[in-house]
């Protein structure tokens, strides 16, 4: 069988979901091939849509570019008059680029959707595709007419383009042949409460990981390497912009400044606006670099508020590190409360700040942390599940 993912960006949180199951698929033997409309890296199978050739009608090209242009620029320009509060991107179904008219599509027997917002244009695709589609959601796009996530978004400022365009994607998808993906029961819990996608046939696929970049490596051996203090208690921290509600970062902040002590100091890989209580270790995508990292701390945190899963949880437990988080929805799924870290009870700072202190006082088993990741998110196990998948559908 031949299956064409089809992902915006080879680059991101996302695209790296993405290629990690196309990666694991080609080393079961599956024919696998990813179309990206922006290509920055050279993997394996991975392939550039060129959107534009001379023998594309070019009267026809000007139009849809500028019906493209015209939808991008009311939302965009309705956010900016109407300054509206910082939150995820608002996107829309209707672009310039006809994916069917690649020879990567024509040729592949199955197509799945990832993170395909900007790239997709959902109504020809729907409109002129026979084939199987299955569409993996690693956010909420898929539930309604543009937003991502729901924390915080303005849905009554936006409710002229929500319903544009949930009128365009309940015209495009009706009886087709879709199966939805979620990555985490929150995000299948928002499909089956959603209008557009409740009656398709759904299924749960968390995104997986690969145990043998992301392990345990000898704490103080690290500590050394990065000029990490030995005789501290190490918090670790991702980054997240400060704009974003959903992030949490404003809560998290809040906590560092109630723990501030002579035996704690918080570290965070990539760069926050200078706080004087955070170490910055700068941006590291070196997945080596990054799991040596995680094997450095004593715990690690994920502020937000809202997250469809939480890839950096699955990576730290990985490297036998626990994790603090509050109760949002991929969050459920990954922490066993008092195991492999602790939940926040609530979503305020103070619930976060009791949470880890009460991690400090828990000795967690860290090999039993690395061995239970294993067993539940090893990425060739969540290829095996999309591969019996393919054959479920395609034997239909």
């Amino acid at each position: 069988m031949k299956i064409l993912h089809v992902n915006t960006y080879d680059t991101g949180g996302a695209a790296g979901a993405c290629m990690r199951i196309h990666q694991s698929l080609l080393s079961k033997g599956i024919d696998s091939k990813v179309l990206v409309l922006y290509k920055t890296k050279e993997i394996p199978n991975v392939y550039s849509f060129n959107y534009y050739n001379d023998s594309q009608n070019k009267i026809i090209y000007y139009i849809k570019r500028r019906i493209f242009e015209k939808f991008r620029k009311q939302t965009e320009n309705f956010s900016k008059l109407n300054d509206l509060p910082p939150v995820e991107i608002f996107t829309n179904p209707v672009t310039i680029y006809d994916i069917t008219s690649h020879p990567l599509y024509k040729e592949a027997d199955l197509i799945q959707l990832n993170w395909v917002s900007g790239f997709l244009d959902e109504p020809s695709f729907f409109k002129k595709n026979k084939k199987p589609v299955i569409w993996r959601m690693p956010d909420l796009y898929a539930c309604g007419g543009g937003y991502h996530y729901e924390k915080g978004f303005p849905f009554n400022a936006y409710h002229k383009y929500l319903k544009r365009n949930f009128i365009i994607r309940k015209k495009s998808i009706a009886n087709k042949n879709i199966t939805f993906v979620a990555i985490s029961e929150w995000v299948k819990q928002k499909a089956l409460e959603s209008e557009l996608i409740k009656e398709y046939p759904l299924r749960v696929i968390s995104n997986g990981i690969d145990t043998n970049i992301f392990k345990q490596y000898d704490k103080l051996k690290v500590r050394k390497k990065f000029g990490i203090p030995l005789d501290k208690k190490i918090i670790l921290i991702g980054a997240a912009s400060f704009f974003n509600i959903r992030k949490g970062m404003h809560l998290l902040i809040e906590s560092i400044n109630e723990l501030q002590s002579q035996d704690t100091l918080f570290y965070s890989f990539g760069h926050i606006a200078d706080h004087p209580n955070i170490n910055s270790l700068e941006h590291i995508t070196d997945e080596v670099l990054l799991s040596q990292i995680y094997s450095a701390a004593d715990i690690f945190i994920m502020s937000s508020i809202e997250e469809a899963f939480g890839q950096v949880f699955i990576e730290a437990l990985s490297c036998g590190t626990p994790v603090v988080s509050f109760p949002n929805g991929g969050a459920l799924d990954i922490i066993k409360d008092g195991f492999n870290g602790i939940l926040a009870k609530d979503f305020t700072s103070k619930s976060l700040t009791d949470a880890i202190i009460k991690t400090f006082s828990i000795i967690f088993d860290n090999k039993a942390i690395r061995d239970d990741i294993i067993l539940r998110f090893n990425a060739p196990d969540k290829a095996d599940q999309y591969i019996q998948l393919y054959k479920d559908i395609l034997n239909k």
